[in-house]
């Protein structure tokens, strides 16, 4: 009776710009109201784009828009922008967020002319529009940028892109909203390669030494004049970079020269507990898949309406569930609404980040089923780090789903035999997560010796010693079954 449910997050992907309900990476047109003034002020950026465009293009919210504002950017936009290739198309709408720069974006504000200079800084609306976490966590305006940058490409492909960290906003680094936007910073800056795509993140130039932003904000939120004048110095040698065709020296990334709450609480922590999102070239090399995934996993989320009994966290050998496990996963589905959120590479610090910022957001499970740390083995880490990373895992899942149980399981056995260096550390860590299993909210569900055969070995159940083959996750599924039976009353 659930099995669309887990096949609902490919079909969004397969379903072009719908994205399922996922409100951050869907086209809003401002609630469908053609007679609203946002559409007034698109059409007044048509009537420049039918007429040639311009070099220099910014796309935003009322930051941007304040170049234009009264007692905002004016003057600075007459002085800096206002001539020549200099000047700017501001495409700047107050009150936007990532869905309707999106709809903007498919309706002709980039179509028709070729852009030299693209800068692009959105996503505080995301979160300071909602009230509650988990009616925008993190992830999902992350996704929406991403599926900007990858507008903005599209339609823009010779194009240098800047994107603008998030400006800070509030009276202090603790400020609720600024540190959901200083997770979109720390995530969507990996989307940034140096070369076509830049990040500019000057956030220390807009905070006094108590770390507020009213002092150039006075709402705490858009800059006055000082706050372009800083925008202009900062952005200009990159502009300059692309208005010269790549003539002049290519610019480097700019990174605040001030840490945020987080990075500074993650200052002495080992890396297994830093919440992380995976590296790469997010938007189409590997990284890419991951963001993906993602976006996948937040639209089953967001279309289940809250109606998910067992949720599935690790890494790949979770994530195989889809695949070698498919037969299994699909026989489960038949009576249980699952979520798997296994993700082929992940270690413990990537599921922290998921668990904090979106996975467990928006509904409330029955049963949650973990397992994650091979990836973490030796050498890359210390067992007693892993085991860190773990308890920290299951901290977030019982301050997001306080009336779930989790089923903890050890860390599946791996390499050819006892003697394999990774499988003593992978134990090492197993009997020290043990202990975190009461028997109540977190049970330890152990059948690893299943895996084995008599002389120690895995490789009949895990043909390349680490993921199981179709028999392991019949063995799995006759192990937790039991469990997702008296947990979930069915």
């Amino acid at each position: 009776m659930k099995t669309a449910a887990l096949v609902f997050g490919a079909a969004a992907l397969a379903a072009g710009t719908s994205f399922g309900a996922l409100r951050a990476v869907s086209h809003d047109q401002w609630g469908g109201k053609p007679d609203s003034w946002q559409m007034k002020r698109h059409a007044e950026k048509m009537s420049v784009v039918t007429n040639g465009g311009a070099k220099v293009v910014f796309i935003g919210d009322s930051i941007t828009n304040g170049w234009e504002q009264k007692g905002r950017g004016p003057a600075q936009l007459k002085k800096y922008f206002s001539e020549g290739d200099w000047k700017m198309l501001n495409l700047g709408t107050s009150a936007d967020r990532t869905e309707h720069v999106l709809w903007r974006l498919d309706n002709g504000e980039l179509d028709g002319y070729e852009a030299k200079c693209v800068l692009l800084m959105i996503g505080t609306n995301n979160s300071g529009h909602f009230k509650n976490f988990s009616d925008e966590p993190p992830s999902d305006t992350i996704l929406g940028i991403r599926e900007i940058l990858k507008k903005i490409r599209a339609k823009q492909p010779k194009a240098k892109v800047v994107l603008t960290a998030i400006f800070p906003r509030g009276a202090s680094e603790n400020d609720q909203f600024r540190l959901r936007n200083d997770v979109v910073n720390r995530a969507i800056r990996k989307f940034c390669d140096g070369k076509t795509v830049f990040w500019c993140d000057f956030s220390d130039r807009f905070l006094d030494a108590n770390g507020d932003t009213q002092w150039i904000m006075k709402d705490r939120l858009h800059p006055g004049p000082q706050g372009y004048e800083i925008w202009y110095e900062e952005v200009k040698p990159y502009i300059e970079y692309a208005l010269s065709d790549g003539k002049l020296p290519c610019p480097q990334n700019r990174f605040s020269k001030v840490k945020t709450a987080a990075e500074k609480a993650e200052e002495h922590l080992p890396v297994t507990m830093h919440p992380d999102t995976h590296s790469g070239k997010a938007l189409t090399g590997r990284g890419a898949w991951w963001f993906n995934r993602l976006l996948q996993k937040r639209s089953q989320i967001v279309a289940s309406k809250g109606e998910i009994d067992v949720v599935f966290i690790g890494d790949s050998i979770t994530h195989n569930w889809e695949s070698k496990g498919k037969a299994q996963l699909a026989e489960l589905a038949k009576t249980y609404s699952i979520l798997d959120i296994g993700y082929g590479g992940d270690r413990t610090q990537h599921v922290i980040w998921r668990c904090q910022n979106g996975e467990l957001d928006g509904y409330k499970a029955k049963c949650v089923m973990l397992m994650i740390g091979t990836n973490n083995a030796y050498p890359r880490n210390d067992p007693k780090d892993v085991v860190k990373g773990i308890r920290r895992i299951l901290d977030v899942i019982a301050e997001k789903q306080p009336q779930a149980k989790t089923l903890l399981l050890p860390i599946f056995v791996r390499g050819e035999g006892p003697g394999n260096v990774q499988r003593k550390a992978n134990e090492e860590v197993n009997a020290a997560i043990k202990s975190f299993a009461n028997g109540e909210k977190v049970i330890w569900v152990d059948f690893n010796a299943k895996y084995l055969d008599k002389n120690g070995d895995t490789k009949q159940i895990m043909p390349d010693r680490v993921h199981p083959n179709a028999a392991g996750y019949k063995i799995w599924t006759n192990a937790v079954l039991p469990y997702f039976r008296d947990i979930c009353g069915k």
